[in-house]
């Protein structure tokens, strides 16, 4: 009787891996449909978390077939119109005070590093006193740390490699431009369940920047900022202040080159490795020292969150040109900065993780965030499938 479950397992499996191009070819081809623009990953979508399902469900039945010498790597992404994120396995969360602890969750974390180099280093000297966190999974890999640079700065890093750029996202408080009510970034970050987070832009508390949320133009740039849009890659475009001029311009490069979402704060401050940092900025003081906070590219899928606060002994914050120094020195392409002051704040695994200013948060409009993609269904039941063999 076994022998014959087991044969009808095996044929099942077969039949199914046979079928799945098949299959898969056919997902492609329910997302061509009439009407599609070229490059709009919105209109693909359905078709591509079908194909997602497809190929999911094929390897959870290789996966219980361990004769078979086929595996099939799953391919793990939120929606688009998704609000609240997977809930992070609460196991894929670490500290410690030693970073050679954190070499086993780099060897783990290889394919998904797929050859990009950190920033964060096991032997790196981090502030005294002060541990490294991290979170991972099978779509998400996340580090945090302190340094003291210069000798008298506190920054704060959060280091983030993604499997899918649907993982990079921006929240708006109650997922609503112009909400009336703005919220703590850790409240924000606790809303949508990500992994870590920090503060945005702030656009709710100015008129200037042109405001992208979800494809949609809420509202267009009167020409003083430098804009940062987001793509459907998870790639960052610069834009610097003035050189979109109409709101119907805007909106062409949105659909043009498949915007999801804008930062409407700046400047730019490194573009392809080249310093831009200005002298001078309409917003953010930049000439003067306050607390800061940026939002950098490092690679594909590949991001790091910084903030400068005063913190203990360590009050060397300042101006963007020693922020940007320090980035530079660190070999960072691509900056922007962030909403600085009390607004910078970093969210790790649902808690405050720098200093921030007068040690209250800033009640925000928005936050960027990092979230995972695994469903808490393909981990919440793991102890219990083990406890029971």
């Amino acid at each position: 009787m076994k022998r014959g479950k087991r044969a009808v397992r095996w044929t099942a499996a077969l039949c199914a891996l046979l079928c799945l191009p098949l299959l898969l070819a056919l997902a492609a081809h329910v997302g061509a449909g009439d009407g599609e623009t070229a490059g709009s990953s919105a209109a693909a979508e359905p078709a591509a978390a079908f194909e997602r399902q497809l190929r999911n469900r094929m390897a959870d039945t290789l996966s219980r077939l361990p004769q078979l010498p086929v595996t099939i790597k799953k391919v793990y992404a939120l929606s688009e119109d998704t609000v609240v994120a997977p809930k992070p396995n609460p196991a894929g969360y670490g500290l410690s005070w030693d970073g050679a602890d954190t070499r086993p969750i780099l060897a783990a974390a290889e394919k998904l590093l797929d050859g990009e180099t950190l920033l964060w280093q096991p032997e790196l000297e981090r502030m005294p006193g002060t541990p490294v966190r991290w979170y991972r999974d099978e779509s998400i890999l996340a580090l945090a740390w302190k340094e003291v640079v210069g000798g008298d700065a506190a920054f704060s890093f959060t280091e983030v490699k993604l499997a899918h750029p649907s993982q990079f996202r921006r929240y708006l408080a109650d997922n609503s431009f112009a909400s009336p009510i703005q919220y703590p970034p850790s409240q924000l970050a606790g809303t949508v369940q990500a992994v870590c987070a920090m503060n945005g832009d702030f656009y709710k508390f100015r008129s200037m920047g042109t405001v992208v949320y979800n494809r949609r133009l809420y509202r267009m740039d009167d020409g003083r900022l430098d804009t940062c849009y987001v793509d459907a890659r998870g790639d960052f475009h610069f834009f610097r202040a003035g050189t979109q001029t109409t709101a119907e311009e805007v909106q062409r490069y949105v659909e043009d080159a498949d915007i999801l979402f804008s930062l409407a704060f700046g400047p730019v401050l490194i573009d392809g490795g080249v310093d831009l940092c200005p002298e001078t900025y309409p917003v953010g003081e930049v000439d003067r020292s306050y607390s800061r906070a940026c939002v950098c590219q490092l690679g594909e899928l590949h991001y790091l969150f910084v903030t400068v606060n005063f913190e203990g002994p360590y009050a060397g914050v300042g101006t963007i040109r020693s922020l940007t120094d320090a980035l530079l020195a660190r070999g960072v392409p691509k900056a922007y900065c962030l909403d600085g002051g009390q607004t910078s704040t970093l969210i790790f695994g649902g808690t405050v993780f720098n200093h921030v200013d007068w040690g209250t948060e800033r009640a925000v409009s928005d936050i960027l965030y990092c979230a995972t993609a695994i469903p808490e269904t393909e981990w919440a039941g793991a102890g219990e499938e083990a406890a029971h063999g």
